[in-house]
């Protein structure tokens, strides 16, 4: 550690008080201390178990788990350690203690921010929301906002709807609706699982347990935590763990939503003995832009920030610290893009003295908010855009962009509006096609779309009280893309991710929406379209395995954590950067979160633009222009120069835009690497290993499938068997109470019950029978799986040459009287048929069923340290078992055919592999041209793969 790290970061990583803050200064090589500091914990004796790291992103998880795998080799330990550690968000560790505590949790839902809309909308007449809007006179969308706005800082304050009551008896009577209906739904929100957790730490023995294992808990970007993260932060640390907490105040950007930077503030005034680190080098920008940033904050911030005193490690040329001010937003624009032409090309010295040519993915150009501005009606980035698409210079708006400004969104938007008050009339339908589809989709079959138009459009605007036809958004997506011919058409890959985005959104809709299958669900999917999805979406490019080589037009909050070698502050205007002070506004009452009001939570204040600001500024790593205007477009009247941009200074700050970097030469244009792992699952390495093509679909271009008859079915059943061990851990319960259990846990979102389920039981009836009777056979003919053993769902994160497995195995452990391990058997429960003769059934793919059980017997070694005898599938409609070969070789196997499909996908090869039984069966089997391709020259194909009926190769490659 004294050798790899800086004095200061190997410090923080040797202190072994029970609390300690470790101020880190932007770009000072914090993860790469989090990482040695969980590293020699585990060199110290630490049970790798009882280490917890909680990340603000899964990006910035998979970068520590990446660091931290290379110091346990480096340190002589085994990487495979790394999957006893839980390194990830709080939100995704707090939903596997909830599975961990209740099987039931795990067939839950989740709903992030816009499906938490989507489900307010589904459910609107339940929730009572009515009243609220008549109350407030608001418009639709305004009020579904204020809801969720106030259910999220409801759960987030901990504050008690019996607290609302007392002042808001409407507000009260509508979260609580909100509380019912989710719980009946089995939906959970990322508020609700942090609150649980919290609520739960305290007197429910499965979670106080879990909670209780943890004896070093280490938290990254303080700052940013809200009021209930702290809270579980402080129960973790009551219940005996340490905490060693790192960030940064003047980096806290997340105020408006609830973060309390007073956490990192007021850290040593809780915990008096607490030790303080400072990481003040900064390894990543020059002097110029350290000592501007800083000398910002401090005349900005003063004595409301902890004292630092960042200072550069590396100054190297070329580099430019500038400031301008335009006349016209247009001059700016024209500027900007102008400068990055100049520069693309240009050489750029690694902090390792390696030298490439910059590219487009090298520039980030940022700003407070991209959204429409009210007085032009454009979008905040436009002007920038264009100038860059002028020049033939590749971008990607890295968030808060208008998922539809893209023609091929905007296209299959206005096919969806034209379902919006009937069944579309064929005018209609053949000029949406010629106007706005047909430059996109030059092979389309007119006659084909008509037909599915006409068939939708009678199927969702059925009379009331007719027979109902179950109708999935997703799947009138793909009849449409056939009929377009989708397959046949040569999309660039935008455009294909174009398509995905949709495909996302519809699969939202899907995910709360029971059916669309009546005039008014359907128009209120047409609504969420308009009002929701125009800025609520990640509108990103960016290909699953490395950010894209173009040009990042972002807000600040989402580049929040990256850095880029040349970065333009733009739209630096009073009013827009800063903002404008904002006061609470919320419908929570006031007096019951004050605190943090007064906090600067949930409020707009010179605090925080001024955190934001230099959080934007120190995204820079070389060169740092700061820009704005004084004549804006649709503005009424001229700007002064931004109190955020007058007050820079320093000594190398340039104010003629005329002026270049000094020494630039030019170098072969050459990407930066990311050498991260790639972290993946074994269910995205399946996809590959099954048809290149189907994973393409699905990671790169983000296409979701359609929803399948009985979706969820596997899930609820597998809870059924889950909840049997958590509730008789020493013996088999009888029959008649495992079909029980396995009736009280039943829950299917997408099926309906029947409205006469005694009389006329209808196929949720005929499922949950089915589950009951497999709760029974199982209990009856496998009752020794409950005698002296213990099923376990264990999480584990596998390296592999290139990539990260992750994945939970299904353990089977049996004890000895005295409590010693006696054997462990992996049992990978699957809600499938296999008949009579299971080996020869072509229905199922024993190299994916097989491969899955042995990375699942690797992981039980190598990562949990269990050695598992014997591997198994369960086929829980047969009731029978199927061993699985996991002896040495066909491990090896396994784990070749998993970087061979890692290779894959890093080589961006994804060959179509067509076959008849894959594709009848295929999610994407309407818009696949199903035209077998052969895989590049060099990839030779991996060993095939050991299952119960012979060694069989995947059917990539077949």
């Amino acid at each position: 550690m004294r050798r790899d790290l800086r004095p200061p970061q190997a410090e923080a990583a040797l202190d072994d008080r029970r609390e300690v803050l470790c101020i880190a200064c932007a770009g000072s090589g914090k993860s790469q201390t989090l990482a040695y500091r969980a590293a020699r914990l585990i060199a110290a004796g630490a049970d790798p178990e009882s280490i917890v790291v909680f990340t603000f992103t899964e990006k910035a998880a998979e970068n520590i788990k990446n660091r931290t795998a290379q110091v346990l080799v480096a340190t002589g330990q085994s990487e495979n350690l790394l999957g006893k550690m839980f390194i990830g968000t709080i939100h995704g560790f707090c939903q596997n203690v909830l599975g961990d505590a209740d099987a039931r949790y795990r067939q839950y839902d989740v709903l992030d921010g816009n499906r938490f809309k989507l489900y307010l909308i589904s459910r609107y007449p339940r929730l009572d929301i009515g009243p609220l809007r008549r109350r407030n006179k608001d418009r639709y969308f305004d009020t579904l906002k204020s809801v969720q706005i106030a259910w999220n800082i409801l759960r987030d304050e901990g504050v008690s709807i019996g607290d609302v009551e007392n002042t808001d008896p409407e507000l009260a009577a509508c979260l609580r609706a909100i509380e019912t209906e989710l719980e009946k739904d089995q939906f959970i929100d990322f508020s609700s699982m942090i609150r649980l957790v919290v609520d739960k730490a305290g007197n429910t023995p499965r979670v106080t347990d879990r909670l209780s294992r943890i004896r070093h808990l280490l938290v990254d970007e303080y700052q940013d935590v809200s009021g209930s993260q702290e809270e579980l932060v402080a129960a973790i640390h009551r219940l005996g763990s340490s905490i060693f907490v790192v960030g940064d105040d003047d980096q806290s950007i997340y105020g408006w939503r609830g973060a309390l930077v007073r956490n990192i503030l007021e850290f040593e005034r809780r915990y008096p003995d607490a030790g303080r680190h400072t990481l003040d080098e900064n390894f990543r920008s020059t002097r110029a832009i350290v000592q501007a940033s800083d000398g910002f904050a401090r005349a900005e911030l003063g004595a409301t920030r902890l004292d630092k005193a960042p200072t550069h490690v590396h100054d190297l040329r070329p580099r430019q610290f500038g400031a301008f001010f335009f006349d016209q937003r247009d001059d700016e624009a024209e500027w900007v893009a102008e400068r990055i032409q100049t520069l693309l090309g240009t050489t750029f010295v690694e902090r390792d003295g390696t030298e490439r040519g910059l590219t487009p993915a090298d520039f980030a150009v940022l700003m407070r908010s991209t959204k429409t501005a009210e007085q032009s009606g454009l979008p905040r980035h436009v002007a920038f855009s264009s100038a860059l698409a002028a020049r033939g210079i590749k971008y990607t708006l890295s968030a808060g962009g208008n998922a539809f400004e893209r023609p091929i969104p905007a296209g299959l938007r206005e096919l969806f509006r034209l379902f919006e008050n009937a069944n579309p009339g064929r005018v209609e339908v053949q000029e949406l096609l010629k106007t706005q589809l047909a430059a996109s989709f030059p092979n389309a079959r007119e006659d084909r779309l008509l037909e599915v138009m006409a068939k939708w459009g009678r199927d969702i605007h059925r009379p009331q009280d007719a027979v109902r036809v179950r109708l999935y958004p997703q799947q009138l997506l793909l009849d449409v893309l056939e009929a377009l011919n989708l397959a046949e058409t040569a999309l660039s890959p935008d455009d294909m991710r174009d398509i995905g985005l949709f495909s996302r959104i519809m699969q939202d809709v899907e995910s709360v929406f029971l059916s669309v299958d009546s005039t008014d669900r359907f128009r209120s999917i047409v609504r969420f379209l308009d009002n929701v999805a125009e800025d609520g979406y990640d509108t990103s490019t960016e290909d699953v395995v490395a950010r894209p080589d173009a040009v990042t037009i972002s807000t600040v909050h989402q580049v929040k954590g990256l850095e880029f070698p040349v970065v333009f502050v733009v739209d630096v205007v009073p009013g827009r950067f800063p903002g404008r002070r904002s006061g609470y506004d919320g419908w929570i009452p006031v007096e019951l979160i004050q605190n943090s009001v007064a906090s600067g939570a949930y409020t707009g204040t010179p605090e925080a633009e001024a955190r934001l600001f230099y959080t934007a500024m120190t995204r820079a790593e070389r060169y740092l222009y700061v820009s704005g205007c004084a004549s804006l477009p649709g503005g009424k009247r001229k700007n002064k120069q931004s109190v955020f941009a007058a007050r820079l200074d320093h000594e190398e700050m340039v104010k003629d835009v005329a002026v270049l970097p000094e020494a630039l030469t030019r170098s072969p244009l050459r990407a930066r690497v990311d050498d991260n792992l790639l972290p993946t699952s074994f269910s995205d390495v399946k996809y590959y290993l099954h048809c290149p093509a189907d994973y393409r679909f699905r990671k790169g271009y983000g296409f979701s499938p359609p929803v399948p008859e009985l979706f969820g079915y596997g899930r609820v059943v597998h809870v059924a068997i889950e909840k049997l061990h958590e509730l008789y851990p020493e013996r088999a319960p009888e029959p008649l109470r495992a079909a029980e259990v396995a009736a009280e846990n039943f829950h299917l979102k997408h099926v309906a019950p029947s409205r006469e389920p005694d009389v006329r039981p209808g196929a949720y009836e005929n499922a949950k029978r089915r589950a009951q009777e497999i709760a029974a056979e199982y209990v009856e003919n496998y009752g020794d799986d409950f005698s002296h053993r213990r099923r376990v769902e264990a999480r584990f994160e596998l390296t592999a040459q290139g990539c990260l497995i992750t994945g939970a195995i299904d353990l089977l452990v049996r004890y000895s009287k005295s409590g010693e391990i006696l054997e462990t058997q992996v049992i990978d429960f699957k809600t499938m048929e296999g008949g009579q003769d299971a080996l020869n059934n072509k229905d199922l793919e024993w190299t994916e069923l097989a491969l899955q059980v042995q990375l699942y017997a690797k992981a039980a070694r190598d990562v949990l340290g269990e050695n598992a005898a014997t591997g198994s599938i369960h086929l829980l409609k047969d009731n029978r078992r199927v061993d699985i070969p996991i002896d040495g070789a066909a491990v090896a196997n396994a784990i070749s055919n998993v970087e061979w499909a890692v290779a894959g996908i890093l080589a961006d090869d994804f060959p179509m592999r067509p076959e008849k039984k894959k594709c009848e069966i295929c999610d994407f089997k309407q818009v696949c041209a199903r035209q077998r391709q052969d895989f590049r020259v060099g990839m030779m194909p991996p060993p095939m793969i050991s299952t119960p009926a012979g060694d069989l190769p995947v059917a990539a490659l077949r």
